[in-house]
Order: structure tokens, then sequence, then C-alpha cells
């Protein structure tokens, strides 16, 4: 499903409307068919105890960016939820611009598999996710 700039427009507007990921700062850079990717900037609200970005905000920024991929390639009306999600934590994030590239793997009819690569503020790849969705309307 091709993404117009009116779609565009529109799938931007619903991400700015979505009050979790706008808590957290999140932000959409870039969305095509089965394709996002998001960033956030680390500061002291996404911090755990120990002085690194929280597992939480490293899991909602990869659970984001790939419902959105999910949109890019589904109808505006298209439901779906995440029925289960895997990350790995492979390094500490403690600064900088955080980025996360998202990639459906499978879009079927019924089961959305898709992967996540989170990088750190210099590129270093920081975490992995491997998530499953599922269609509520198919």
């Amino acid at each position: 499903m091709e993404i117009t700039p009116e779609r565009e427009q529109a799938i931007r507007e619903k991400f700015n409307i979505n009050p979790f990921p706008q808590l957290l700062g999140l932000e959409l850079d870039s969305i095509e068919p089965g394709r996002a990717k998001l960033s956030v900037e680390v500061d002291e609200k996404l911090m755990q105890l120990q002085g690194v970005m929280h597992g939480g905000a490293i899991a909602t920024l990869i659970d984001t960016a790939v419902a959105f991929a999910i949109i890019g390639s589904s109808g505006p009306h298209d439901r779906f939820t995440t029925v289960e999600m895997k990350v790995n934590y492979l390094s500490a994030i403690t600064e900088g611009r955080v980025t996360a590239q998202a990639t459906l793997i499978r879009d079927g009819r019924r089961i959305i598999v898709a992967d996540c690569d989170v990088f750190d503020a210099k590129g270093k790849l920081a975490a992995k996710g491997l998530l499953t969705y599922i269609r509520l309307n198919a």
C-alpha cells in the first residue's frame, strides 16, 4: 500500500495524538510500507537508577516503531495489538539520540511478525526486538 503525502500526514497526525509515546518524547522520523523509524532524545525521565536508559522506555520505543511500520502497510481502519515481544538489550544507552528501525518480516492476514533494531547515538546496535502482532479485524 502506497503512502501518499496525504496518507503520511494522516499517519503523523495519529502519531501526534498518541499520548504515551508523546509522554516519553518519541518522534516519528520516517514511515513507509512495512517500515518505520522513530527516535528519542535520552534525558533524565527515561533513565533508571543506574544511569542508563530504562528497559521499559526502550521496549516502548520498539513497540511503537513496529506499530507504525504496521500502520504504514495497513488500511486506515485496521486494528491490531501486540501478542508477544522479545527484547535483547545489547549495550547500555546513557545519552544522545536513540533510533529504532522497525521492519515487518511477515505481514499476514491475521499474524504480523516484525523486528526492530535500536541504535545508540553513535550508531551502535544497543537492542533488538522481535515482535508478533495480531490483526483484530481479520
